[in-house]
């Protein structure tokens, strides 16, 4: 060991030597001048402060190093270096924050176990814990931090109503809380999948060709047959989607909203659901039709009348003095019949006066050319011309 430190610091002291010959030869150090003898004595101090510093710099990464191993070797964890999540009444999850390892404490402050990078908590109800050594994933008890399953799988989710799905080459089984498969049908893991989780004895899950996807019950058996392109959970409701239609059931599988051609947004009290010609409806939570047209917003439209207005002075008198107004003729604006309203976000149609829709939100931007005379643009730039009546107007 003392001989490869000699060998290193001889070979810094190597580098540093010839990086200062190299610098006395360039500006004439050499030379037995005041100049030279100045020069010298700047360059051999910077190089001696540059040496100082990366010295003090290593030393401390050094002895930053030491110090959080001999803190694990002697089991003494250092909160400075660590954020602490409590998992329940007798364990505590410490993560580094440099990226050391993480570590569990149960309530008599000793570890239990260590090299850990993330812990995942279970649904209320289950006590398993899924977490990963960095490589693979495994299970430990939240009581006492005792694993129950060793790190064995690329993929693993969180135990809810007492089972827990694995990958294992491919395929997701499902496991017990000994560790024991005990639903093996060959369902097929799809990373956009969001999770593999039992909610009210139902998980989504494909079929062994990944392409579609059903619901099976706690046994393994198809509750919803594997037909359709996604199943997604939505707070307590499912959404399955075929195509470019959706229905929206409840966990018993009550249905709420059929099969539709729309896609629909569940929040706390409503379900928004969007059709293709980009209007809305709003449903209740039971399926009641509550709004039949979903509006974003209203706006006036007004178009120039081609009708020359020059700037006139306060007195009504035409204006000359360039500084207080435009010398420049301007047009008269005019309201349009039809007002502009939004459905989705950014679509637009055409609405009456009296508040009576004239067109679906089919366009990305309309624009009021006459009084009654539109442009309504499907993409941005290009449109139709349509009167306030809704009705194409050929040029």
């Amino acid at each position: 060991m003392k001989n490869a430190i000699k060998t290193l610091w001889n070979g810094i002291k190597a580098v540093f030597t010839a990086v200062i010959e190299w610098f006395a030869t360039l500006f004439g150090m050499k030379e037995d001048t005041k100049y030279a003898r100045v020069l010298r004595g700047i360059v051999s101090t910077a190089f001696a402060v540059i040496l100082v510093v990366w010295a003090a710099a290593a030393l401390y990464g050094l002895g930053r190093s030491l110090h959080w191993r001999i803190n694990n070797l002697f089991d003494k964890g250092d909160d400075d270096y660590y954020y602490v999540e409590h998992l329940s009444e007798n364990l505590s999850y410490y993560k580094g924050y440099y990226g050391n390892d993480g570590y569990l404490r149960n309530g008599k402050n000793r570890k239990v176990l260590k090299d850990i990078e993330w812990v995942s908590k279970p649904l209320e109800g289950d006590s398993l814990v899924c977490y990963s050594n960095g490589k693979r994933r495994g299970y430990f008890h939240l009581r006492d931090g005792r694993v129950v399953v060793k790190p064995k799988y690329q993929h693993a989710w969180i135990f809810s109503e007492g089972l827990a799905a694995v990958d294992e080459d491919g395929w997701v089984k499902f496991i017990d809380t000994k560790g024991d498969v005990v639903i093996d049908r060959r369902f097929a893991y799809n990373e956009d999948d969001c999770g593999y989780v039992f909610h009210s004895g139902r998980c989504a899950v494909r079929e062994s060709s990944g392409d579609k996807m059903g619901i099976i019950d706690r046994s393994g058996k198809w509750v919803l047959p594997p037909v359709y392109d996604e199943v997604n959970l939505r707070d307590t409701f499912l959404v399955l989607t075929q195509g470019n239609r959706q229905a929206v059931l409840t966990f018993g599988m009550d249905t709420v909203i059929p099969m539709t051609a729309a896609s629909f947004i569940i929040d706390d009290t409503t379900i928004l659901a969007t059709f293709a010609d980009h209007s809305q409806k709003v449903y209740s939570l039971q399926g009641q039709l509550i709004t039949n047209a979903e509006i974003g917003n209203v706006e006036q439209m007004m178009y120039e009348t081609r009708e020359v207005m020059y700037p006139v002075n306060k007195d009504g008198h035409e204006c000359t003095d360039e500084y207080y107004c435009y010398t420049n003729p301007i047009e008269r604006m005019d309201v349009a019949t039809c007002l502009r309203y939004e459905g989705e976000v950014d679509w637009y149609g055409l609405m009456s006066p009296d508040g009576r829709i004239i067109t679906p939100p089919l366009f990305v931007n309309i624009t009021a050319i006459a009084k009654d005379l539109y442009l309504c643009e499907t993409d941005y730039g290009r449109g139709i011309m349509l009167n306030s009546k809704g009705q194409p107007v050929e040029p």
